[in-house]
């Protein structure tokens, strides 16, 4: 009989680990994701950029916007809107299948990696089940809350002095943490219900025993890669800011030019100046490309925080979970 085994180290790097067997599929997928994510941003750009853009030249030209021309922007912003919902909950749920689908079965579609099929049907009604439980819990919460602390505003009342204020306080501080305790006792025993649903191929929700015995070690991966993920989130973060900046320097320096000679900046002059820095060929190629390399970047992070979850679900198999040396 197989004694399951759990390795802290091996759950942390999972991701890393099938990168290093198949750097072409994890490049592949992130690429898609990368693009279909940013094609979204574009017709989400298209919806509203366009509305808010008129609305603030209008409001700087000190114009009275007309009510029809209101109107009809704002039927045709929410036109889109349902697209870029529906079209956004559709590109997480085929990314979610396809990072999971690499990094359990090995596995990756021909081609196109995301597509509607079973492992999607599956992560569907269990990401659902997933939702349920945490407004279930969100609304629980609330009403714990709501009547623990007036039970105790109501218990230490009576003292009027700031000693009963602060213990009522310490009780419902001391209540709140415990919920916070909780909610994360239920995410960890549930946080390998995606991974298990496309690996056995079915609605795995709520998945609860498979993190039975190792709850503390799946607690301390997600720790440790949370840290990972915000200082590489962070470092990514900065040279991005710095791309933005150098795209955008020539026309800060402009009106830093311009604020320096004690010229006025006129409203209509600077929107001016920024709309010819923006279709610059050269600003929009700067901006593109950051703006991919950035939602490419953030499609790899999402395969890295599926890998705790892959490996916990792998763990429970009768075959004995993947280590470097496979």
């Amino acid at each position: 009989m197989s004694t399951r085994s759990y390795d802290f180290g091996s759950a942390v790097f999972h991701f890393f680990h099938i990168a290093g067997k198949k750097p072409v599929a994890v490049l592949w997928i992130a690429l898609w994701q990368a693009l279909l994510m940013g094609g979204l941003a574009y017709l989400a750009w298209m919806a509203f950029g366009d509305f808010y853009i008129w609305m603030i030249q209008t409001a700087m030209s000190g114009v009275e916007p007309d009510e029809t021309e209101i109107i009809n922007r704002m039927s045709s912003m929410m036109s889109l809107s349902p697209l870029v919902t529906i079209g956004g909950i559709a590109v997480s749920l085929m990314a979610q299948a396809a990072w999971l689908r690499l990094l359990t079965r090995q596995e990756m579609a021909p081609i196109i990696p995301f597509r509607i099929g079973g492992d999607e049907l599956h992560l569907f009604v269990t990401n659902l089940g997933l939702i349920a439980i945490g407004v279930g819990f969100y609304f629980a919460s609330m009403l714990v809350l709501v009547i623990f602390g007036v039970s105790a505003a109501v218990a230490f009342s009576g003292g009027g002095d700031a000693g009963s204020g602060m213990t009522a306080g310490l009780i419902i501080g001391a209540g709140v943490l415990a919920l916070i305790g909780i909610a994360v006792f239920v995410a960890v025993r549930v946080s390998a219900a995606p991974a298990l649903s496309v690996l056995e191929k079915r609605i795995a929700f709520p998945s609860w025993g498979a993190t039975k015995g190792v709850f503390w070690p799946v607690l301390g991966s997600y720790f440790v890669l949370a840290i990972v993920l915000a200082v590489l989130s962070s470092i990514v973060g900065l040279l991005i800011n710095f791309a933005f900046l150098g795209a955008l320097w020539p026309t800060l320096s402009e009106f830093f030019t311009m604020a320096q000679s004690g010229q006025e900046l006129d409203p209509e002059e600077v929107l001016a100046v920024l709309s010819e820095s923006f279709s610059s060929t050269g600003t929009i190629t700067t901006l593109v490309s950051v703006g991919l390399l950035s939602v490419l970047l953030r499609s790899i992070v999402d395969g890295i925080w599926h890998g705790v979850g892959a490996y916990t679900a792998l763990s429970t198999q009768p075959v004995a979970a993947p280590t470097e040396t496979d």
